[in-house]
């Protein structure tokens, strides 16, 4: 499985949101996460980039939104 985006919404503790867009050997995944490594989370199985992609927007559009300052985060080292 491979991470192909990796949102953060800039806020820490609590306020943390994180959103994954994953690309797996047999479709995609979308996972949100609710508060640092710790926290809540979810997962959303795809079969389409596309469909997945949706998700992935349609989970930043649901953060309130003095907490969607959202990022992009780099790519770890050697991906």
């Amino acid at each position: 499985m491979g991470r192909v985006e990796h949102w953060f919404n800039r806020s820490y503790r609590a306020g943390r949101r994180d959103v994954y867009l994953l690309r797996t050997p047999t479709g995609w995944q979308v996972v949100g996460r609710e508060g640092g490594s710790g926290g809540r989370e979810v997962t959303y199985y795809f079969d389409d980039e596309a469909e997945a992609r949706r998700m992935v927007q349609a989970m930043k559009d649901a953060v309130p939104a003095h907490l969607g300052n959202w990022a992009l985060m780099p790519q770890p080292p050697g991906r």
